[in-house]
């Protein structure tokens, strides 16, 4: 059965119903099912075909960081243990 043969059948079904609670329920389910579309389109971008690093770097405002600004609290920090034993205490 298509798609489409599945679709006319559940109109037909649905226009025989004639109690409007199950008719209700029916609506508040497809409201929910589109709600839940909708909220899935707005959360899933589309992969892009081709990485531009710049562009994201634009997109996302990146700002990197100032080399000097490192190395000036890395010579503030004045670390004596050795990288191994830093390592250990976390």
């Amino acid at each position: 059965m298509t798609v489409e043969t599945k679709k006319y059948k559940l109109i037909e079904k649905i226009t025989s119903l004639q109690d409007e609670e199950v008719l209700n329920k029916l609506e508040l389910v497809l409201n929910e099912y589109s709600r839940g579309n909708l909220i899935l389109m707005e959360i899933v971008k589309p992969i892009r075909e081709k990485l531009d690093i710049e562009q994201l770097k634009k997109e996302q405002n990146y700002q990197g960081f100032d080399k000097e600004e490192v190395d000036r609290l890395i010579k503030e920090i004045d670390l004596q243990e050795p990288i191994e034993k830093l390592l250990e205490m976390i």
